[in-house]
């Protein structure tokens, strides 16, 4: 955690009232932001980026973790914003059950002019044209 502070027996320096025993080392933690994780507790946070297709079908994809990568199946209808966890993925600290990683996804959209993309995205709307903001009321 930031600032915590870690001992190591003998490892310092001399000690000026002693016979020249090292003393010992004592360093402050600090911990930098990282690009793509946040961090709650011993819980991390990841913003997963997803392709319109792969929250439609549903994939397997490739999530970064501290441990490595691993592979998670998406679900079909994927919504952006959808939270799912990989219990046990998050900060592992001594003496205690290691934390989760919350998923989080954004769906990337195309940005292409191409004509068979808008085409695609115009068929998309046709066949489903539900208002996706009915529901709100002022």
């Amino acid at each position: 955690d930031e600032g915590s502070r870690l001992r190591i027996p003998t490892m310092g320096g001399p000690a000026p009232a002693s016979d020249g025993t090292p003393g010992d080392l004592l360093l402050t933690l600090h911990v930098r932001p990282h690009a793509h994780f946040t961090r709650e507790g011993d819980d991390l946070h990841l913003e997963l980026p997803l392709t319109i297709a792969e929250a439609y079908r549903g994939a397997k994809v490739k999530v970064p973790t501290f441990d490595g990568p691993v592979t998670m199946k998406i679900p079909s209808g994927t919504q952006g914003g959808q939270k799912m966890r990989l219990r046990g993925r998050g900060i592992a600290r001594k003496g205690k059950e290691p934390g989760d990683l919350y998923v989080s996804f954004r769906i990337l959209v195309p940005t292409s002019d191409d004509p068979s993309v808008v085409a695609a995205i115009e068929a998309l709307e046709k066949a489903d044209p539900e208002d996706p903001r009915a529901a709100i009321e002022v």
